[in-house]
């Protein structure tokens, strides 16, 4: 029993740093009788039921649940830790029966494992959908006038950067690109290819300001869907992904809606089709724009995203 109880601390505080969406805090409980009467008759009727179920317990479970609390009350950061406690059991009873009771039953080390798993999948489904919210016409032209003001502002820096870039293909592209925005978003693009994204806040040291001063462009909803983003990573992402779709706006101002149902008739792949047809409403136009900018795309992006020699 003892070593159950030590264990639950650890669990409240691995799910604190999961980042589980926060509830409102547990209210204090009446110290006196006038002040459980000044309750409202909900939170009197609740209170009820938790000491039915208290004294329905064991002695060794009671014992457990004093001890567990007097521990609690002891931690200095207890408030944080009755929220989170709090938030998990929300996200219990948010859960299908089946898997709610799948995960209780387990032993508790293995219940950690699983809620973690849990977590993860649901924050990277939640990503997944912020990636593909699409952005209102107004939004996208503020991103990509910010990102080709960005991009000018990179000039020399991203200059310097594409020197360290070691893939041959990349090199020859971007040396035979004229265009000095073009050529800009291909080192990017080669700098994240082999490198990855953990230098980004080392080779753009102003990236929050200039962040900053789009996120105060944009509408209230873009700002939303720019905050809903959990780390730097995510955000990141999110911007370019946003760059992306500002592009294919861009490169489709003059296709009209007749070539679009006329490429979506003869030239999408049944696969496609197919996506395309489950998505909703709102989102199908969007969608059947990227299928035709990716289905025409640029040699000079096709190149880039080819497989390397």
């Amino acid at each position: 029993m003892r070593n159950k109880w030590n264990v639950l601390p650890l669990l409240a505080l691995i799910l604190g740093m999961m980042n589980l969406p926060s509830v409102i805090s547990q209210q204090p409980l009446p110290k006196t009788v006038k002040a459980l009467q000044q309750l409202p008759p909900k939170q009197r009727n609740e209170l009820q039921q938790k000491k039915v179920r208290f004294n329905q317990l064991s002695e060794e479970e009671k014992a457990g649940y004093r001890e567990f609390n007097a521990k609690l009350n002891a931690a200095p950061n207890q408030q944080r830790l009755r929220a989170v406690m709090m938030t998990y059991n929300k996200w219990l009873l948010d859960l299908d029966d089946s898997l709610r009771e799948r995960i209780l039953a387990m032993p508790l080390e293995q219940r950690l494992q699983e809620v973690v798993h849990w977590v993860r999948q649901e924050q990277e489904q939640r990503f997944k959908e912020l990636l593909d919210t699409n952005l209102k016409h107004d939004d996208l032209l503020q991103v990509g006038q910010w990102y080709n003001g960005w991009l000018d502002r990179q000039t020399e820096n991203l200059a310097e950067l594409g020197k360290s870039i070691e893939d041959k293909v990349a090199q020859k592209i971007i040396e035979q690109t004229i265009d000095a925005r073009q050529r800009g978003t291909i080192i990017v693009f080669s700098l994240l290819r082999e490198q990855g994204d953990m230098k980004w806040h080392d080779w753009f040291e102003d990236w929050k300001t200039d962040v900053t001063s789009l996120m105060g462009s944009l509408s209230e909803t873009a700002q939303l869907f720019y905050a809903s983003a959990e780390s730097d990573q995510q955000r990141l992402q999110l911007l370019l992904r946003w760059g992306y779709y500002s592009f294919v706006a861009q490169s489709m101002q003059g296709v009209t809606d007749d070539e679009l149902l006329e490429f979506y008739k003869s030239e999408m792949s049944r696969e496609d089709r197919e996506t395309l047809d489950r998505q909703q409403p709102a989102s199908v136009i969007p969608m059947l724009r990227r299928f035709y900018f990716q289905y025409r795309m640029p040699e000079v992006i096709k190149r880039m995203l080819a497989p390397t020699e």
